[in-house]
């Protein structure tokens, strides 16, 4: 599992390295995408997660992406935030993880620049 998770972890050092920061959301996300792609790795993008409450649908989540080694999954959660990454996102990630029943996640952030200094990568694994 180290493995698959420091795979990911290289593929998002190198968007931010090749990227810089300062940009949407989106942006990191498709540069993952692509990636993962030319690293031929599968993944899911935004997968619809339905959320059911007394067995009525009451909302749904889309988690960044769930990738996959072989029956391993493990889902990715992007954010591009100047502030470190907090509980909220941390609870996002975890209540995906639940709905889909994968045991693994991991949180990044692209951090947008600061007034103070350089801004960097911030990753997070999530068990």
């Amino acid at each position: 599992m180290k493995n698959n998770i420091k795979k990911i972890e290289n593929i998002a050092k190198d968007v931010y390295k090749k990227l810089g920061s300062g940009h949407q959301e989106v942006v990191y996300d498709k540069a993952m995408q692509v990636g993962l792609r030319l690293a031929k790795i599968r993944y899911d993008s935004q997968k619809v997660v339905e959320l059911i409450y007394k067995d009525h649908y009451v909302g749904e989540g889309f988690p960044d992406l769930i990738i996959f080694f072989g029956k391993t999954k493990i889902v990715v959660e992007l954010k591009a935030v100047g502030a470190k990454l907090g509980v909220s996102e941390e609870q996002q990630i975890k209540n995906y993880m639940k709905l889909l029943k994968i045991k693994d996640g991991l949180l990044i952030n692209f951090q947008q620049p600061k007034k103070e200094g350089k801004s960097e990568i911030e990753i997070k694994e999530i068990v």
